[in-house]
């Protein structure tokens, strides 16, 4: 299931060496070099950015549900889900947090959990209106992330059709279970927070990756608890920017499970971290192996 090589390339006079790594469950590929560089890592003042008017601080201005949905929109105390008026799926949701701008290391998990309960409420009542089978909760925080406003809000996917990445999973169930069983066994398992089992993946979706693997369904206290470390151990090593994805079956097809990963850091110039590698032959380039980031986050959470 697990797959790695290595090549040797010559640069100038040296001799560097090129780890490649490949998996069987989505069929993927990752490198990781001897460079350092590729993470943008600077930590830029983009206050400006902080200070512009921003229609989330405005929840009467954005859009709202028709009269079959049976509310205008969703909300607590921490955070209000309205449709999204460029739809991603058959049902797309967005989720703010009520405050404007949140810094990485200020998410606690309480703050965390009144957004995705927002989240598990819309799944539950588009469920209850008609036939889905899958639906996902992500998260791009700040402009290097996707995010096209700083306010900090999720998006929420509810549909009939899997994404490729869902689709991928589906009739493999035991296949995936190994895979999970073969993570959490090996040097990249961080450690168990509640229901939720932490590692980072062999062949990782982007930088700093760390995935979470639900043991009881859609557990959102014990998913935030977790999401909540694990921003704290990207604010301490000096990353600002991040996109998060949690995959859920309606029907159970495979187990509910989150990836989380680092992006460039928001600053006033920008720089992308994907580049023709990522975008056009699916292959990561990584500068840290996932078993470094693993002990660095086991160390930082004292596992």
């Amino acid at each position: 299931m697990f797959h790695r090589w290595f090549e040797e390339a010559m640069a100038g006079e040296e001799i560097r060496r090129i780890e490649i790594r490949k998996e069987e469950i989505w069929g993927r590929r990752c490198r990781i070099i001897e460079r350092k560089g590729l993470e943008y890592t600077g930590m830029e003042d983009f206050n400006e950015l902080v200070k512009r008017p921003c229609i989330f601080c405005n929840p009467e201005k954005v859009s709202k549900f028709g009269e079959d949905f049976g509310t205008t929109m969703l909300e607590n105390d921490e955070a209000f889900l309205f449709p999204n008026i460029s739809p991603y799926a058959r049902h797309s949701g967005v989720c703010a947090f009520r405050k404007h701008y949140i810094k990485i290391d200020e998410f606690t998990p309480s703050l965390i959990a009144k957004n995705l309960e927002l989240g598990s409420r819309y799944i539950d009542k588009i469920g209850k209106m008609e036939e889905v089978r899958f639906a996902s909760i992500s998260w791009n925080y700040m402009m290097p992330a996707g995010a096209s406003i700083l306010h900090p809000h999720t998006q929420i996917l509810v549909d009939r059709h899997p994404t490729v990445y869902m689709e991928k999973l589906l009739g493999r169930r035991e296949e995936f279970e190994r895979y999970i069983e073969m993570e959490v066994e090996s040097e990249r398992f961080i450690g168990r927070v509640g229901k939720v089992l932490l590692f980072t993946p062999f062949v990782p979706y982007g930088y700093n990756e760390v995935g979470g693997i639900v043991e009881e369904g859609l557990q959102i206290d014990e998913i935030s608890k977790a999401l909540a470390k694990i921003l704290s151990y990207y604010s301490a090593i000096g990353r600002n920017s991040f996109n998060v994805s949690i995959y859920i079956s309606l029907e159970d097809e495979f187990p509910v499970h989150f990836r989380c990963i680092t992006r460039q850091n928001m600053g006033k110039y920008y720089r992308n971290d994907v580049a023709f590698l990522e975008r056009l032959h699916e292959e990561v380039v990584l500068e840290r192996s996932p078993e470094e980031v693993a002990e660095d986050m086991r160390n930082h959470l004292n596992c």
